[in-house]
């Protein structure tokens, strides 16, 4: 069987559509964890893999709305998965007084700090706005 004709095969088979709810979003979710949990997909199941991760993440953009975090919260999560301390993050902006300023909602970034933070962390700018 080509390529081809297996991935029509798995299509006849399991009839992919669009997700209108989260019971049918489950579905597709366990779906495709077993495909990836698979050593070896075939060059079908491939194509398959991706044709559920595109209705999955269209359900997720249409229905799971994610709020943006608060930029302080999102610095300090940020500063724990680092293992960075208050100290070191008084380094990069310059002062014990402006980090601690800024953790208490004091004082906010300056766009030299934002600039800063999105450097060391890998992160959008946007996140600290």
């Amino acid at each position: 069987m080509t390529s081809a004709q297996a991935y029509r095969h798995l299509l006849t088979e399991e009839l992919p559509h669009a997700i209108h709810n989260d019971r049918e979003h489950r579905k597709y979710v366990l779906r495709a964890e077993e495909l990836l949990e698979k050593k070896r997909r075939s060059a079908a199941e491939e194509l398959y893999l991706e044709l559920l991760t595109v209705l999955i993440d269209r359900y997720e953009d249409e229905n799971h709305v994610i709020e943006t975090p608060d930029p302080i919260a999102a610095l300090r999560e940020l500063m724990l998965a680092k293992g960075m301390s208050q100290a070191a993050l008084s380094e990069l902006l310059g002062s014990s007084g402006i980090a601690s300023e800024v953790l208490s909602g004091k004082r906010a970034l300056s766009k030299a700090h934002i600039r800063k933070l999105s450097e060391v962390f890998n992160v959008s700018a946007d996140l600290f706005v």
